[in-house]
């Protein structure tokens, strides 16, 4: 493969990996939606039960998308270090890719996982589901 196929590649990934994260968006949006309603209308437990299990979604989905692309930008980075290994000349934005994602052919490919800015963020977005969802009401006098 060269390097413009490379980059045409993991361009493509990109897209899909927008248009997957426009998706997750749009469920945590709905997600929160069903929380103000489940509370206005006060849930019964079992109404509770299915709004978390809904509310889970997203946050797997959005984990799923965080992890397809950090490995798509890892696998990127370390494609184009094989492909330097290989003797062959490479840009210098093929040299600044690889030095900035650090993945290279020492490395091996990129194992499939989140990175931690993504976890941290859809960790806290799940503890606003559960507080929203199971939280006690305030008090209005």
């Amino acid at each position: 493969m060269t390097e413009f196929e490379i980059f045409q590649l993991s361009n493509q990934i990109f897209i899909n990996n927008a248009i997957y994260t426009v998706a997750v968006i749009l469920m945590t949006a709905l997600a929160f939606y069903l929380i103000r309603r489940s509370r206005e209308l006060n849930f019964p437990v079992y109404g509770k039960v299915v709004l978390t299990l809904f509310c889970s979604f997203p946050i797997f989905f959005g984990l799923q998308v965080a992890s397809y692309l950090i490995t798509q930008q890892k696998n990127t980075s370390f494609q184009l270090s094989e492909l330097k290994e290989a003797g062959v000349q490479i840009s210098t934005l093929a040299e600044a890719y690889i030095v900035n994602w650090g993945q290279t052919v020492v490395d091996g490919p990129a194992a499939f996982g989140p990175d931690v800015p993504s976890m941290i963020m859809y960790a806290t977005i799940a503890t606003m589901f559960i507080i929203g969802i199971w939280g006690k009401m305030p008090e209005h006098n």
